[in-house]
């Protein structure tokens, strides 16, 4: 897949992105612009993930979960010293018993935004096109 990104006017902090045919803002965190800004979407990723794991998960077990709500807390205070927090805290909804409200913690560690943040070597190079 190949995620796009187009400035919306020439000299401006404001983009476009474009994945799998949906348009999502991208631009700089006040006092510079307005949000969504490149951070909101890595910690989005992670939220969004967990939720759908979840989801996924608990209907494949037939876990009566209805709903995730998912808040996704970012300390980047150290980050320019390699450290960003994130902290994500669910609200499972629904009649769960705590055997199933644990078994599905556990599932939202293994979600593959997390995997991906925690366990794999990401490589990432940079081209200049033509």
């Amino acid at each position: 897949m190949t995620i796009t990104l187009h400035a919306n006017a020439p000299g401006t902090l404001r983009y476009t992105a474009t994945a799998e045919g949906h348009a999502l803002p991208v631009g700089m965190p006040a006092p510079q612009g307005e949000g969504p800004d490149p951070h909101d979407y890595f910690d989005t990723a992670l939220g969004g993930c967990k939720a759908l794991t979840l989801m996924v998960y608990a209907q494949r077990k037939q876990i009566p979960l209805e709903s995730v709500d998912v808040e996704v807390v970012r300390d980047a205070s150290d980050e320019r010293r390699g450290i960003y927090r994130l902290t994500t805290q669910l609200r499972l909804n629904g009649n769960l018993t705590e055997a199933q409200r644990d078994e599905l913690l556990a599932v939202s560690e293994k979600c593959p935004i997390h995997k991906l943040m925690t366990a794999v070597d990401v490589q990432l190079s940079t081209i200049l096109k033509p």
